[in-house]
């Protein structure tokens, strides 16, 4: 295929990757400030010529300036292709009710992350390339689950960096009330409208299930609980006792009306987790749950310590489940640092499991970056 030259990127002779990561940072580009325009399909060279793909090009984003959105070369990120591209993301999915339904470049979609809750569905146009055809988006998910409503949450941080609006409304523009809806035989409110009111985090839907299943006969903490969801599971799971904490006063009335919804009864507490943690003596609780919100990846000390607090006190046998959120940190660093909190509190973890993301949250290979979400199940010794 003849390609035009405006259409064709290539990457400078210092900057080489081996590993075919699908973001190239605009330092690495050759000539970026003549020809190409923002937001549009460029077919990348390496130095010598070797095509490496087509993908968006936005010099707004330096970091990513270039997202490979397939290996062939030539290809436009238009309609046509939006289409078929959801059509295959959408037919790698389940039957569930509630998951995620494309995750942006893990399903070559970049910048695009949609999401069903029942017969709701949400939809984040994240980059100029994907809200150029929300109208085509919106319309064939319209067609393939016909829902009562799309959201369209388009407030997240990256919509800043390209100079978007940042918004939260719904694509008919009615308004919608928040509801209950049930997830793993579990219900919750909520209310995508209110951005402050807690969402809920599909990432963790297995681990909420799996840890809930481990909790039975204990008493449970869940720090950094948000939703409450495992809690809720942890009770589901035959929990003792559950305590669940946040530091948000509107995490803590929404844990109490899922829990009340669900005729559970949950110890809902607003107060700092590291605070906490720190207090608590040995044996108050026999299984804890730590889920840090991801801007405390940013302080190592701190996770550090929050750590060592909890297996100061767990009991002999006790159970830890603690998760990482991050697109930067590996498994590996992740448990370095768990391991080094548990000799600091002076005790040993043996892994009951490794965790990672679900099938509808995919990782690609080449992009470690799609792989954010990771944790560890341990058995405290």
């Amino acid at each position: 295929m003849d390609i035009l030259p405006e259409k064709m990127l290539r990457l400078k002779d210092s900057f080489i990757d081996a590993s075919g990561h699908p973001w190239v940072p605009l330092a690495a580009l050759e000539h970026t400030e003549e020809l190409f325009c923002d937001g549009t399909a460029n077919t990348l060279l390496s130095a010598g010529g070797q095509i490496l793909g087509s993908g968006i090009f936005d010099r707004r984003n330096p970091a990513a300036a270039w997202r490979r959105f397939s290996l062939a070369e030539g290809v436009d990120f238009n309609q046509n292709y939006i289409i078929d591209a959801m059509q295959e993301a959408l037919g790698r999915r389940g039957e569930e009710s509630c998951q995620r339904l494309i995750s942006s470049d893990a399903d070559y979609l970049p910048g695009l992350v949609v999401e069903q809750y029942g017969d709701i569905l949400t939809v984040n146009t994240e980059t100029p390339a994907v809200d150029a055809h929300l109208e085509v988006i919106t319309s064939l998910l319209m067609e393939h689950y016909m829902p009562q409503e799309v959201v369209l949450l388009n407030d997240c941080e990256t919509r800043s960096t390209y100079g978007l609006k940042r918004e939260i409304r719904t694509l008919s523009g009615n308004n919608l009330k928040g509801r209950w809806v049930e997830i793993d035989e579990v219900h919750y409110r909520l209310d995508w409208l209110q951005p402050q009111k807690p969402r809920f985090f599909l990432d963790q839907r297995e681990q909420h299930s799996l840890v809930g299943s481990l909790c039975a006969g204990r008493v449970v903490l869940d720090a950094f609980a948000h939703s409450g969801a495992f809690a809720l599971q942890a009770v589901r799971g035959g929990a003792e006792h559950v305590v669940a904490i946040d530091a948000s006063e509107t995490c803590i009335k929404a844990i109490g009306a899922n829990a009340q919804r669900n005729n559970d009864f949950i110890e809902a507490i607003d107060c700092d987790a590291v605070a906490f943690l720190a207090e608590r003596t040995a044996g108050d609780f026999d299984s804890i749950i730590l889920d840090p919100p991801a801007e405390m990846m940013q302080d190592w000390e701190t996770l550090k310590e929050v750590h060592a607090s909890a297996f100061r006190c767990l009991p002999t046998g006790g159970v830890l489940a603690t998760y990482c959120r991050s697109e930067t940190i590996s498994l590996q660093a992740f448990e370095q640092m768990v391991a080094a909190a548990a000799a600091q509190a002076g005790r040993e973890g043996r892994i009951f499991a490794r965790t990672g993301q679900p099938f509808d949250f995919p990782s690609l290979l080449n992009f470690p970056e799609s792989h954010y979400l990771k944790g560890l199940i341990l058995q405290v010794e």
